[in-house]
């Protein structure tokens, strides 16, 4: 299977394999059935690819480092074996023109078996990965991964991928010596139907992965599935070189004889292949960034992405090889392809915009409700497409023609075919790991996405160079040099754009002049952006808002560590996942007898934003000499822990159905979690029921309770849930208790104050559901779990139209989580409201404004409920800001 960077591809028309002057000849029914072979090979190589970024994921840290380890360490193995295979092929195809075609049924087979060892061995690597794992202090004093520790991750990757994709990059060299022959004239044509179809099955197994094939049978069972496809692949290839062979005329004579000077062109050709690669692939790290700011970090998004990018490259290096068959000019092809790569990545970025596909289709909702479920799904995933047909699809087109047309340039001898193939897919490969891995850490962070537009536009346009240099000549002078002159003056037109262009498309606050940028940053992880509106900051990633200083989020968000601690006479020990604007870990500082205060975060970009939140959040937080950070995985930071460390680990993720984000919902990370805990020490998750389906927030809240059986439900603020579990008891909350702790911990009351969680009755009635309710909510669904990521596949789009489980929510037993707030059945002294408080409560949550999540039932969301409160329980209303709130609004913002 062949992967140029992102991928790799095919063409729906048969191999015409041998021509009149090759030395065997095939029928129609073996061209064919090869072309299913590599079809079948290159799915199952994109299905591995995808799978490992995520199983390494789940190990190592959802981090971009790990995921650019594992994408490098297969694109060199892909480089590696193309080039080894290469030489193998040229050896051998004189004395036997079929040898390479029996080698790639072999290798096929050799992959399917590797494949199916490292589905088990890879998941065997989390229970060793934390032994293995150790930090370091940076300038700041925070942790982050030791050299040591990455060293044995790169060591494991080596280990468990080169091997395996090493093979998998032998065999489109393997196949190009085999089809190519002794053709040679119509090297570009064949190779690039051989590109066009291996990527067309990449193309077809980025699409299948994420929307198929996990969410049915989950990852295990997914990797099981590409190694039946090479298994298929290579019964079927051994099958065909057992066909009978047909004599047919002699050879035609070479083009060329091999020479040390005939090298150069080589030489020069695969140095303008390399940089092709560098770009092309930095540009699709640009292309990811955008395409998610303005649609999400859904799994759905990055998948179509690559399936577009894919396709593309599908047409183009069809189409390229044509075009080489027919014109006879590959160099001249190739500056244009090169050029107009260039002047589409710069016109597309341009012209895209960011349309909610919920807006888009609000616009048409009477005819898109009365539709079929299949004509909705079509409906919104052509929405969704769109914008990715432009940004990436178009460039595409003109990245698909490299390969084929680079290898024309230099494919003039018969003995060197192979040999030549592979020194070019070695060239590719290396310069798409250079371009992804230096775009991701370096340039991106370095530039900003919209000057590395510019200097990856100026890499691609360097790369014409030497392919004008590997054959000059007065037409090809012409065509460089129009081509030269257009691309620098486009990319010194798009470096006149203000350096807030690309951002400002992603924030439809800002776009509408609602709201102002304070501040941004591009880091490995994301962009980063500050914005203010209507006296309230907010923090951006990728486009979308993560946290934010108002009262409604700092309500929720504070109940994550208030609620809990004040339960414990003297906690030491708290862990916050996800660091956000700071308010969760700054509640939790406010408790005198907390010793150690860690954070584990992913972004240390987020982390340097910090003191943007001070005054209305955070409260230098960070400064604080108990606070440790560590720039780290969630899960990694747990497993490096010791066992029984924490009184209270606590997190608020990002949105629930981005990609990787799953994995701190599922039954494996509360399994962990829970063993880090001390005996009676707590876990507060955050559940924002309203993000995604209601099976999917059954799946959620099973994962939880199968761990935490005796969980409770509160409410944050408003639909902000909390999941709520102690190790071996039920949650529970005692007034006297409480109000005692509130007597010694000041800061804390004035903090709870600040956020209408002042007195007892406020803080009881943050109670939503006991575990009899998160039980019945949930007994139909299976539990989340690291294998079967369903969460990240409730939501395709930010089209919503879902409604809370029934049963979720229930507060009228309350004295399952308040036992003595009760005497002989009448409230004691100081909660003679709280009846009144839950009853009022209870009809916002019985209200179709709470319960129900629609795009198209506006107006319900956003007009107040105006609830009406009787007379009795006035009192509790005007006692309550939250209260007085809750009852006049639906959800509010952030």
């Amino acid at each position: 299977m062949f992967i140029d960077g992102a991928g790799s591809a095919p063409h729906p028309d048969p191999l015409p394999f041998r021509g009149e002057g090759d030395k065997v000849k095939y029928g129609a029914p073996v061209r064919r059935l090869l072309s299913v072979c590599f079809l079948l090979s290159g799915a199952a190589g994109l299905i591995y690819e995808v799978l490992w970024v995520r199983e390494f994921g789940n190990i190592f840290g959802n981090t971009t480092s790990t995921a650019s380890l594992v994408v490098a360490v297969f694109m060199g193995g892909l480089g590696l074996g193309g080039f080894l295979a290469g030489r193998w092929a040229d050896a051998n195809y004189a004395n036997d023109p079929v040898a390479p075609l029996r080698m790639y049924a072999r290798v096929e087979l050799a992959i399917a078996a590797l494949g199916a060892i490292n589905a088990f061995a890879i998941p065997g690597l989390v229970s060793v990965s934390a032994s293995f794992s150790s930090y370091v202090t940076d300038a700041h004093g925070w942790h982050e991964l030791s050299a040591g520790s990455w060293a044995w991750r790169y060591a494991a990757a080596l280990l468990l991928l080169l091997p395996v994709t090493t093979l998998m990059g032998a065999t489109l060299t393997l196949l190009i010596r085999y089809v190519v022959a002794a053709d040679v004239a119509s090297a570009g044509l064949r190779i690039g139907q051989l590109y066009a179809i291996n990527t067309l099955g990449a193309a077809a197994g980025a699409v299948m992965t994420d929307r198929l094939l996990v969410p049915m049978v989950g990852l295990h069972g997914s990797q099981l599935f590409a190694v039946l496809l090479n298994l298929t692949a290579g019964l079927g290839a051994s099958r065909l070189a057992k066909e009978p062979v047909t004599a047919a005329a002699p050879p035609a004579p070479q083009v060329e004889t091999v020479s040390t000077e005939s090298q150069r062109p080589l030489y020069l050709v695969g140095l303008a292949t390399l940089l092709a690669g560098f770009a092309a692939m930095g540009l699709e790290m640009v292309w990811f960034r955008h395409l998610s700011s303005m649609l999400g970090g859904y799994r759905s998004v990055f998948s179509l992405t690559l399936a577009v990018i894919l396709l593309g490259i599908v047409i183009g290096a069809a189409v390229g090889g044509r075009l080489v068959e027919k014109f006879k000019q590959p160099g001249e092809l190739f500056v244009i392809a090169q050029g107009l790569f260039v002047l589409t990545t710069l016109g597309a970025l341009a012209l895209s915009q960011r349309v909610p596909i919920s807006t888009q289709i609000v616009e048409h909702a009477q005819t898109f409700l009365a539709s079929p479920a299949w004509v909705k799904a079509a409906w919104e995933l052509s929405l969704e497409v769109q914008p990715m047909l432009l940004v990436a699809g178009l460039p595409a087109l003109f990245m698909g023609a490299t390969f084929p047309v680079a290898n024309a340039c230099i494919q003039r001898a018969e003995s060197v075919v192979g040999r030549r193939a592979g020194a070019l897919y070695l060239a590719n490969t290396v310069g798409g790991v250079l371009g992804s891995s230096l775009a991701g850490h370096v340039i991106l962070p370095a530039l900003g996405s919209q000057r590395s537009v510019v200097f990856l536009g100026a890499v691609a346009v360097a790369g014409l160079v030497p392919m004008f240099l590997a054959s000059p000549g007065e037409k090809r002078r012409v065509v460089f040099g129009g081509a030269l002159a257009t691309t620098a003056l486009a990319l010194i037109g798009w470096s006149t754009l203000p350096e807030d262009f690309l951002i400002r498309k992603s924030l439809l606050h800002v776009q509408a002049g609602e709201a102002q940028i304070l501040t941004w940053k591009e880091s490995p992880t994301e962009l980063l952006v500050v914005q203010q509106r209507d006296g309230l900051r907010e923090l951006y990633t990728n486009g979308h808002s993560m946290s934010a200083t108002g009262n409604a989020s700092q309500r929720y968000m504070r109940a994550f560590v208030h609620v809990p601690l004040l339960m414990n006479p003297a906690p030491e020990n708290v862990l916050v996942i996800c660091f956000g604007v700071g308010n969760t870990i700054h509640a939790a500082s406010l408790h005198p007898s907390v010793k150690n205060l860690e954070i584990a975060d992913l972004s240390r970009n987020i982390l340097e934003h910090a003191s943007w939140f001070e005054s209305m959040s955070n409260h230098g937080v960070l400064g604080d000499p108990r606070t440790q950070v560590f720039i780290n995985d969630g899960r990694q930071h747990l497993r490096m822990s010791a066992p029984e460390r924490y009184d209270l680990i606590t997190l608020e993720p990002p949105p629930i159905s981005f990609a990787g984000v799953s994995s701190l919902y599922s039954k494996d990370f509360y399994k962990l979690a829970r063993s880090r805990l001390k005996p009676g020490g707590a876990m507060t998750q955050w559940l924002p029921a309203y993000q995604v389906s209601a099976q999917a927030v059954r799946e959620m809240v099973r994962a939880f309770i199968e761990i935490f059986p005796d969980a409770v439900l509160l409410s944050g603020s408003g639909r902000e849930l909390i999941l709520y579990g102690v190790v071996g008891a039920r949650p529970s909350i005692d007034p006297a208790q409480v109000k005692q702790a509130l007597l010694e911990r000041p800061l804390v009351q004035a903090d709870l104050d600040a956020v209408s969680l002042g007195t007892m009755v406020e803080l009881v009635g943050t109670y939503a559901g006991s575990s009899e309710n998160l039980l019945a909510a949930s007994t139909d669904a299976m539990p989340l779990t690291d294998d079967e990521p369903t969460l990240e596949y409730s939501e395709v789009s930010d089209v919503l139209d879902t409604r809370l489980p029934a049963y979720l929510m229930d507060n009228r037993r309350v004295e399952l989580f308040c036992p003595k707030c009760f005497l002989n059945g009448a409230p004691v002294e100081g909660l003679e409201l709280l009846p009144a408080y839950l009853d009022l409560l209870a009809q916002v949550y019985a209200a179709p404004s709470f319960q129900e999540t629609s795009v198209f039932k506006p107006n319900e969301l956003r007009e107040p409920m105006r609830i009406k409160p009787p007379p009795r329980a006035q009192e509790a209303v005007d006692a309550s800001k939250y209260l007085q709130t809750a009852l006049q609004r639906g959800p509010s913002r952030k």
